[in-house]
């Protein structure tokens, strides 16, 4: 618990001013998490680390973001795909998990066009609204469900989490949005703030199920060891990468 506080008292500082600088230096970070995401992301999958289809889908992650950075999102996301493809058709020869870029591609680049669009034309607003539910659903599904406990939530997904965990993590997440909504401009959406934070919740917690699902199907406890006390980059940004699409989709239809 100590390490996990300590840890996030360092780094959240720092995500939030980048957030707050936005321009280069958001997209630098992007990038950065990306070829992390990417190494873990190969390593669970087919022990693919520093292979082809890691450099290749490596160099598509930074075309990818050098795009999304300039507006170009669309090209972004097709630059994604087919430089997932590539990766994958590199990986051929391999027996096991060949489509392993490709659906990192997906899984993985897509949602850091969203969250670039995010900052960029959804504003400062809308980005920190994305990375405090995030970090509240988290923080409030662990500590309700650490210090509660109670019946399990899916032991066949994921072992540790309660219902409580689960009730804890929404109503964290979504009374957080709701506080922020009174001090933060937000861009137009397309429903009520208090729906949209609860979408956001949900998918935070449904992105942290499916990683702890990829984590049981491949008989590993961390994703890596970047964040102490919080496993991998992966093991962080599970449920972000979910919450990002839909917020993204959410300003996308509001601009319209």
């Amino acid at each position: 618990m100590i390490t996990r506080i300590v840890t996030a008292g360092l780094l959240v500082p720092l995500a939030l001013g980048i957030v707050w600088w936005g321009g280069p230096a958001f997209s630098a970070l992007i990038a950065f998490m990306l070829i992390i995401l990417i190494f873990e992301w190969a390593r669970i999958v087919d022990r693919a680390e520093f292979s082809r289809g890691f450099y290749t889908l490596s160099l598509t992650a930074f075309a990818t973001v050098f795009f999304a950075a300039g507006g170009a999102y669309g090209l972004a996301s097709l630059i994604a795909i087919f430089g997932g493809g590539i990766a994958t058709l590199l990986e051929r020869r391999r027996k096991a998990a060949v489509s392993w870029p490709l659906i990192g591609a997906i899984y993985l680049l897509l949602p850091a066009v969203a969250v670039l669009f995010i900052r960029h034309d959804g504003g400062l607003a809308a980005a920190v609204l994305l990375f405090v539910v995030v970090w509240a659903t988290d923080s409030g599904a662990y500590l309700v469900g650490t210090f509660l406990g109670g019946p399990k939530f899916w032991p066949a997904l994921s072992p540790n989490k309660t219902w409580a965990g689960v009730l804890g993590g929404l109503m964290a997440g979504s009374g957080t949005a709701l506080l922020l909504g009174q001090v933060l401009s937000l861009p137009p959406l397309i429903a009520p703030l208090w729906l949209v934070a609860a979408g956001l919740s949900l998918a935070t917690l449904i992105g942290d199920l499916l990683e702890s699902a990829l984590k049981r199907a491949y008989d590993i406890k961390d994703t890596g060891g970047a964040f102490p006390g919080h496993g991998g980059v992966l093991d962080r940004l599970d449920g972000f990468i979910f919450a990002a699409v839909i917020l993204a989709f959410l300003l996308l239809i509001g601009q319209e």
